[in-house]
Parts: C-alpha cells; sequence; structure tokens
C-alpha cells in the first residue's frame, strides 16, 4: 500500500511540474496568450488553484495580455474558493483600492478574514488597518491591534512597524515603549522605511532610550533613501538645519526637503519653499 501511495505522489508532483515547466517555456518564447491558455487549461480541466490564481494575476496586468479585471476576479475567486490564501487577499485589495470595481470593504474583510485564519500575514495586517483607520467600520483598536499581533507573528514586518506604533501610542494595549522599540528595530531592519521614521524618532525625542540625534539621523537616512520613506528625508532635513547629530548644512537640508516634496509630503513642500531661494555664502 506504502509503495502506491509513493507512486502517487511522485505522479502527483511530475503532473504538477509538468504545467508549470510548459509555461515557463511558453514564457521564455514570449507567446503570453500560450501562457494563459495553459494555466487555463490547468485551472479549469485540472482543478489547479495555483493555477486559477496564475490566471487572476496575468488578466490584472501583465505583458502580452490585455488587462481584464473581470476575468481576474473570476480566476481569483476560483482559487481563493480552492483554498489559494493569496487569492483571496488579492480579491481583497481588489475591493478595497476600489480597483475597476465598486469598493466593498465588507467583502474585503470577509476575504483577508479567510486568508487570515490560514496566517496570510498581509491579509491580517490589512484587516488591522482597516478596523486601525476606521475604514468602512467603526474604529476598533483592540481589534486592530490582535490583527497586527497575528501579522507580525506570522513574519509580516509591516505587521510588526504596525504593532510597534500601537505600543508607542498606546492604541488598543497599555504603553510599551521597549517592545515598539524591539518592534520597530526588526522592521527597519527588513527595510520597513516607516519603522525605521518612527524609530528615529523615538531617539530624537528621547522616548524610552536615551536621547540620540546621531542615532535618528542614521534612521531618517536610511528611511529616506528607500522608495517609500515619506518623512525620512524631510526629519533629516530638520536635524541638518538645527545641527543636531549632524553637520548644519541649509543646502543639504533644502535638497532633502525637495526629495521628500518629490515623494508627495505637503510639509516637505512647505519646508523647501522656506529655503528655495537660500544660497550657500561664498
Amino acid at each position: 500500500m506504502k509503495k502506491y501511495l509513493i507512486l502517487f505522489s511522485v505522479l502527483f508532483s511530475v503532473l504538477q511540474a509538468g504545467y508549470i515547466k510548459e509555461s515557463v517555456e511558453a514564457h521564455k518564447k514570449g507567446d503570453h496568450k500560450k501562457v494563459a491558455s495553459i494555466y487555463e487549461n490547468a485551472c479549469i480541466k485540472d482543478n489547479k488553484a495555483s493555477a486559477c490564481y496564475n490566471l487572476g494575476i496575468l488578466y490584472m496586468g501583465s505583458k502580452g495580455i490585455k488587462k481584464d479585471t473581470k476575468k481576474a476576479i473570476k480566476y481569483y475567486e476560483m482559487a481563493c474558493n480552492k483554498n489559494f490564501v493569496s487569492a483571496c487577499y488579492n480579491l481583497g485589495v481588489i475591493y478595497m483600492n476600489a480597483k475597476d470595481v465598486k469598493k466593498d470593504i465588507k467583502k474585503s474583510i470577509t476575504l483577508y478574514e479567510k486568508a487570515c485564519k490560514q496566517n496570510h500575514a498581509a491579509s491580517c495586517n490589512n484587516l488591522g488597518r482597516i478596523y486601525d483607520s476606521a475604514n468602512g467600520v467603526k474604529e476598533d483598536t483592540k481589534k486592530a491591534f490582535s490583527f497586527y499581533k497575528k501579522s507580525c507573528n506570522s513574519y509580516d514586518e509591516l505587521g510588526c512597524s504596525n504593532l510597534a506604533f500601537m505600543y508607542e501610542s498606546t492604541r488598543g494595549t497599555s504603553q510599551n515603549y521597549n517592545v515598539a522599540i524591539q518592534l520597530y528595530t526588526k522592521a527597519c531592519k527588513a527595510g520597513v522605511s516607516i519603522a525605521c521614521e518612527n524609530l528615529g524618532n523615538m531617539y530624537e525625542n528621547k522616548k524610552g532610550v536615551k536621547q540620540d540625534f546621531k542615532k535618528a539621523a542614521s534612521l531618517y537616512e536610511k528611511a529616506c533613501k528607500s522608495k517609500n520613506g515619506l518623512k525620512g528625508c524631510n526629519n533629516l532635513a530638520v536635524l541638518h538645519i538645527k545641527g543636531l547629530g549632524v553637520k548644519q548644512d541649509f543646502i543639504k537640508a533644502k535638497d532633502l526637503f525637495k526629495k521628500s516634496c518629490d515623494k508627495g509630503l505637503k510639509l516637505a513642500c512647505d519646508n523647501y519653499k522656506l529655503l528655495e531661494n537660500y544660497k550657500a555664502e561664498k
């Protein structure tokens, strides 16, 4: 009996690998329609959840395939119904962000909850964001805290950063700077720019730590170098103006304000205007 089970398992793996290998070869040749056809066959005829999920990704806008949100939703739903939780998450994002569909937070919550129950970290984090920001629901910081905690425990560093903020700002839990610092540090090391910014703020304003402007500047600089770091450049610029932890340098500050402004931070744009006509003395 064991022999047959092993043979069946090997056969299943070969079949699973077969459609993936075939699709990769078609992709290398630039035959995107064939890729879609292979996935569709595997999704519908062979009942492969991963193939349905991949079709959803293709129809949300991939090279060589015309974007078709209705088709993407159809295939994501098929994959989600087969408990492919990443598909449930993607559907939740579509309905939360109103990507070519009417916004439906209740539907997003249902989809995120299904995925979060199976420890899909990003889904847990998004549930936290919904209850934290009162996005279509009544604000519930305790629920938000619980979802952020599960997200962080499921190895989502953005969830850890959001959890740290809850501890720092006494939202849904008692204040605990030590835990906030540990979580921000973990998330910052993983590349979460907002965690670096918030940790820098704690060192700048001695929240639970000894005031350390050099440390704050280093953290702001790391956030500034990140594509998504909105406040890092602005905060570092302020330190350059004051000469705290870094050399006083108005030209450097001006450049940093401009960089932060270009990323979309209005405060940085206002700060840049104040220094726009500043020129270094010769």
